[in-house]
């Protein structure tokens, strides 16, 4: 092969996508579009008074300490400002169903494959938690229920709501009107943007130092962009919700068990 069939092949591979934004029929892409980024930066904005109300009047769930299990961040900001108002608009008032969200995704073995996989590398990326929730199960009565609650919290709270909203809704849209490359860095930014408000005013370890900028947007900011680029990169290339959701809630299991049983993270 020529450098020139060489260079177009290497383009072919690095550009494929299983469904082109381009061929995807929205009701009224300009309205829902403008409606999800403005949403998206009222939902920034909201992230702050979420940490506002956690510092001053904490609710938290089981008695734990960390603010992403007080009811304020876990059941308010998450469950129902990213999945029920969102889910609300999109499944009730826009009239879209999970097919449109699928875009003819089937259970085939290739993407079992890929799920089972990948949910598993997401699982065992925090396995250093293991010992530490093994060691703390026996200090509370209610241990079964915390773990239960430990992991389904996360795929209520993080994993759907997430990947639907900044990958599912506001992605896709965003493809269409400019090109990949500019949907994947705004929704991104807009993603790990929400992270901020609640850690720089609640954050005390791995997220960085409340009152501290600098160390909130590094160990927060920066990872979390990361994280949100490989897989808003995934979605642009295989629309594969279902695997984004169970890799998401993989990764996240395990840190939200150590939250219940009051671990350090």
């Amino acid at each position: 092969m020529t450098g020139r069939s060489l260079s177009a092949a290497f383009r072919k591979v690095i550009n494929w996508q299983r469904i082109p934004a381009n061929s995807i029929q929205f009701k009224s892409q300009e309205k829902e579009l403008s409606f999800l980024i403005t949403y998206a930066v009222f939902y920034i904005i909201s992230g702050f008074f979420i940490g506002l109300a956690i510092k001053h009047y904490p609710i938290p769930i089981l008695g734990t300490t960390d603010f992403i299990t007080d009811v304020w961040y876990s059941i308010i900001f998450k469950i129902i400002l990213l999945l029920v108002v969102p889910a609300v608009v999109y499944f009730g008032w826009w009239r879209y169903t999970m097919k449109d969200l699928l875009l003819g995704l089937s259970a085939n073995s290739k993407n079992i494959t890929a799920t089972v996989l990948l949910f598993s590398a997401g699982f065992l990326l925090n396995s250093g938690h293991m010992q530490s929730i093994r060691e703390s199960f026996g200090n509370f009565t209610d241990s079964p229920a915390r773990l239960v609650v430990g992991i389904i919290m996360p795929l209520f709270i993080a994993a759907i709501p997430e990947e639907f909203f900044f990958r599912g809704f506001l992605q896709t849209r965003l493809e269409k009107k400019w090109n990949r490359t500019t949907a994947i860095l705004v929704s991104t930014l807009l993603f790990a943007a929400w992270h901020l408000p609640s850690r720089y005013l609640l954050a005390n370890g791995a997220e960085g130092q409340a009152g501290d900028w600098g160390q909130v947007l590094l160990l927060t900011g920066i990872p979390v962009f990361i994280v949100g680029v490989i897989f808003a990169i995934h979605w642009s290339r295989y629309r594969n919700i279902v695997l984004l959701v169970l890799t998401h809630w993989a990764i996240d299991i395990l840190p939200s068990v150590s939250s219940y049983f009051k671990i350090p993270t």
